[in-house]
């Protein structure tokens, strides 16, 4: 079973010069947690997510983590202020890994699994051979994949 077989093929993208403003309502309206971001031609640039989006908004030192929570504290700066401040940034702004984790849609399974266990992704892009973004894959569709592959198989 190789990645095409199951990956999520309506893609919602951002372009480079997308503010977050746009992001947001890509992410909100479409009820997806990230967007990889192409140039003009589709080619994958990188990849913003509901996570890099917190982050971006507050510096990791001053982040509360918990299991169920993720608190933000902002010394001196109320959190609207800061908001409002950054909702023109743009895309490229806030890319925050350089280096670029992808599939291609012709990966076999193992390989997209030992890929999203690796990097603690929830959702990776998939490429074709021109590097041009044609899917996503998350971790559900990871596990909707062993199943049907294995588990379904068995009963």
């Amino acid at each position: 079973m190789l990645v095409k077989d199951f990956m999520i093929r309506e893609v919602y993208v951002a372009r480079p010069d997308f503010t977050l403003k746009e992001i947001l309502r890509t992410l909100i309206e479409n009820k997806v947690g990230g967007v990889p971001v192409v140039d003009e031609h589709d080619k994958l640039l990188g990849m913003v997510t509901d996570g890099d989006i917190l982050r971006y908004l507050t510096p990791a030192e001053e982040a509360i983590k918990g299991y169920f929570t993720y608190i933000t504290v902002i010394p001196g700066e109320e959190l609207d202020e800061k908001v409002r401040s950054k909702m023109n940034d743009k895309a490229s702004q806030i890319i925050r890994n350089k280096r670029i984790t992808k599939l291609s849609m012709e990966d076999p399974l193992d390989e997209m699994i030992k890929v999203l266990s690796k990097h603690h992704f929830k959702k990776i892009p998939v490429v074709d051979k021109d590097d041009k973004v044609v899917g996503i894959i998350s971790r559900g569709d990871a596990l909707r994949a062993l199943y049907k592959e294995f588990v379904h198989k068995l009963e």
